[in-house]
């Protein structure tokens, strides 16, 4: 169990954390690692005993800033791009439908082919990832992130797959 956790803890100390080129000089995201650091970001996994249900109250009720929660899937099965973005609607309506409107999913699936020149974030995931933040951090992320060069190596597909316009 602490394995898989570690997993992901080295997935954004080796990945997500490190400045890139291709992100304009900065992490694949800034602020990964600054969550890590200071014990805001929750890591867990979902199981029989700890359902997705379970863990996104469990969130909730916490001191985290966001969650990051581990879905294992079988070797043989994978999840397509289209998949990806079907279960983190479901999240959403999960999270909706618990009346917690002010989170937001994200996911994150080894088999998202999108790079930018070449370097795939996504595919250097250990497990399927699903990311729970606030909306309201989520937006002010995005504001300053637009204030610097993060996006402008990206091209049309690759903003069009995070679904934000232009820089």
């Amino acid at each position: 169990m602490e394995d898989k956790k570690q997993k992901v803890v080295d997935y954004i100390n080796e990945v997500i954390r490190p400045p890139r080129e291709e992100f304009g000089d900065l992490p694949v995201c800034p602020f990964a690692g600054p969550e890590l650091d200071n014990n805001r970001l929750m890591i867990d996994i979902i199981t029989k005993e700890k359902s997705l249900d379970f863990l996104i109250d469990k969130f909730i009720d916490s001191e985290y800033n966001s969650a990051l929660l581990i879905l294992e899937l079988p070797e043989n099965e994978k999840l397509t791009t289209e998949e990806t973005d079907q279960f983190e609607m479901f999240v959403n309506n999960i999270l909706k439908y618990k009346d917690y409107k002010d989170f937001k999913t994200i996911c994150f699936n080894p088999n998202d082919s999108v790079s930018i020149n070449g370097f795939n974030p996504r595919g250097k995931a250990p497990y399927f990832l699903i990311n729970i933040a606030g909306k309201d951090e989520l937006s002010k992320a995005h504001a300053a992130l637009t204030k610097t060069s993060y996006y402008d190596n990206m091209d049309v597909r690759y903003k069009s797959f995070l679904k934000i316009g232009g820089k």
